[in-house]
């Protein structure tokens, strides 16, 4: 009796002594650091999730927008903050899947430097074509299109490298090899105008600049690149549902800590994010952005989703002979 008594305080002294070790978390404001500037689809997520967060973690979120090298600066910040969980980023596949699997200089290691905390959103892409140029109507109409008519059409895309260019890279090569003409946009908006204009036949966007012109008519959209029906356009089927098995071309924004932040601040932050992206009103908030919410993933199923991303691009590139300075 005595003996488990004596056992029973020295477990607790124990364990009071760890609790009292282990530091308490958050004790001051947080930095999201974001890569572009303000205003932009990124932007938007992370002032959402950040306002959440703030509310329920009891300290200030601020949101610290570094532009610039199409998110390198940001991106090379957060890798060399101190790994203590007040400086984290909201990355996007530019900077972790299509720098690294182009063989663009970076001055980090995408998968060495961070530690994943938490997915935010997927973000699916469209293919949409000006149907008084490119009058198809499906997968199969548009590919047959393209190779009756090899090196006539042009699509457009947010430049050189990025994720509306490498989708419909991925989809020439997974068409048969189509040959199409690549034009570079500094940004979507243009490639948009000038599909409209009839100067270019077709453009992979996100479904949040997409699905506007797919619904008023003036653009055709083709097929979304995501495995299922995109939320903000149910009726518009998957390119792999029409054919082209597995084929999947989607941006996302994840929360990152520098490689070194504890385990138990990691998972902290992924508990905290993801209950924010099942609050209602800020599930309202992000689902107007026409992007697909996700509210379970844990550091652990992350832990290879970076790797096979820059895996994935980078037969795309090789394969498309794509170089990026």
């Amino acid at each position: 009796m005595i003996r488990a008594m004596l056992l029973s305080v020295l477990c607790a002294g124990v364990a009071g002594a760890a609790n009292a070790a282990e530091p308490k978390f958050p004790i001051k404001p947080i930095r999201v650091v974001i890569g572009y500037a303000a205003g932009g689809p990124t932007d938007a997520v992370g002032r959402i999730y950040a306002t959440r967060i703030s509310e329920t973690m009891g300290v200030p979120v601020i949101i610290d927008n570094r532009g610039g090298a199409a998110g390198v600066i940001g991106t090379e910040l957060v890798a060399r903050a101190q790994a203590d969980g007040y400086t984290i980023l909201l990355g996007v596949i530019s900077t972790h899947g299509l720098h690294p699997a182009s063989g663009k200089k970076i001055p980090y290691d995408a998968v060495r430097d961070f530690a994943p905390v938490a997915l935010a959103v997927t973000v699916p892409m469209v293919i949409m074509v000006n149907p008084k140029v490119l009058p198809a109507t499906d997968v199969n109409s548009l590919i047959a299109q393209l190779k009756a008519n090899p090196g006539k059409h042009k699509f457009g895309s947010s430049g050189n490298g990025g994720i509306s260019h490498m989708c419909f890279e991925l989809f020439k090569q997974r068409g048969g090899g189509l040959d199409m003409v690549h034009v570079p946009y500094k940004g979507t908006g243009p490639a948009i105008t000038d599909l409209l204009g009839g100067h270019i036949s077709a453009v992979c966007e996100g479904i949040g600049g997409a699905a506007g012109h797919v619904r008023s008519g003036p653009l055709r959209g083709i097929g979304t690149a995501t495995l299922q029906r995109a939320r903000a356009l149910p009726n518009l089927p998957t390119i792999a549902e029409q054919g082209l098995q597995g084929f999947e071309a989607y941006t996302w924004n994840m929360f990152f800590a520098p490689a070194k932040t504890p385990s138990a601040i990691v998972h902290k932050l992924n508990r905290e994010l993801n209950a924010a992206a099942k609050d209602p009103a800020t599930r309202e908030k992000l689902d107007r952005l026409g992007v697909d919410v996700v509210d379970n993933s844990t550091p652990e199923s992350l832990r290879n989703f970076v790797p096979g991303e820059i895996a994935k691009w980078s037969k795309v590139f090789k394969e498309a002979g794509v170089k990026v300075d």
